[in-house]
């Protein structure tokens, strides 16, 4: 028997949210993965290039420092280079590429009653939304900085509101300030169960990347030192480029971040529960793989 399709307009418990993130990937786990490496590869790889060289540079010259070199002192522009600057952008560019291809997929999935997209479909989407998205990140993070340095609770607040800015701006389909408002309106007495969700799906995240990050760090770190006697230019190239695995990871948190922008469009406008009622009475109507809600 195939297995039940998730439905995603329906509201969603904190238990349930996460149930349904793991199922998801578990059902989708090669066309999603497929998309998600294929298009969003070119951007880790090269930030990967940018932070093996930038680490590398910079543990050199700290090396160097601690060594006791004649002359060597600590610079501030030993740490804010060009190569720093240039990891940000493309660590930026990364994380806007990885939220815009896990909506894509979502966006197809959705539309076409939980058919899997293939690559083309989720880039065709991608490349219709992707500079856009990155362009309403940008004012949203400078405000999320600026709400976390001048006092750190309304960076939480903006944070947690701001999650779902990619999936409005890519399943709605809006422009900068409607997208704007709806992050606002859709958090709108939701905004504890949302930060709960949030904080364990990124917690997750987190610990599983981190626990993969440390295993490659600490082979490739014991392999470096016992053939060259060094951490330098080996050691953080490589690892920069292994721990592009550890970005899978973030999938989990996008699609929990996802299910709850369901949840919170189906409490505000009840889209589900209508899609479900006009289909009464229609024979093509795929019933069976919809899930019963209470």
């Amino acid at each position: 028997m195939a297995e039940q399709k998730i439905e995603f307009r329906k509201n969603r418990g904190f238990g349930e949210n996460l149930n349904d993130t793991f199922q998801f990937i578990k059902q989708n786990f090669k066309p999603l993965f497929k998309a998600f490496f294929a298009i969003c590869s070119v951007f880790m790889i090269t930030q990967a290039i940018l932070n093996g060289f930038y680490q590398s540079s910079f543990v050199g010259s700290w090396t160097t420092i601690l060594q006791g070199a004649t002359g060597s002192k600590f610079r501030m522009g030993d740490v804010f280079n060009m190569q720093y600057f240039l990891v940000i952008l493309f660590m930026l560019l990364t994380y806007i590429a990885m939220q815009v291809t896990v909506a894509a997929y979502i966006k197809y999935y959705v539309a076409h009653d939980g058919e899997q997209p293939g690559i083309d479909d989720v880039w065709a989407i991608f490349s219709k939304y992707f500079f856009t998205v990155l362009l309403y990140n940008i004012p949203v993070l400078l405000i999320i900085i600026a709400g976390t340095v001048f006092c750190f609770l309304p960076g939480i607040y903006l944070w947690v509101v701001f999650v779902p800015l990619t999936f409005v701006a890519v399943i709605e389909d809006k422009d900068f300030g409607n997208t704007f408002s709806r992050c606002f309106e859709l958090i709108k007495e939701n905004f504890w169960m949302s930060l709960g969700i949030y904080l364990v799906s990124y917690l997750i995240y987190t610990i599983s990347g981190s626990i993969v990050g440390m295993i490659v760090s600490a082979i490739i770190g014991a392999a470096t030192f016992f053939t060259t006697k060094s951490f330098g230019a080996t050691y953080g190239i490589a690892t920069s480029f292994l721990n592009i695995f550890t970005f899978c990871f973030y999938i989990i948190f996008l699609l929990s971040a996802a299910f709850n922008y369901f949840s919170l469009v189906e409490s505000k406008d009840g889209t589900g529960i209508m899609d479900r009622i006009n289909n009464i009475g229609n024979k093509n109507a795929d019933h069976h793989n919809r899930e019963e809600q209470y």
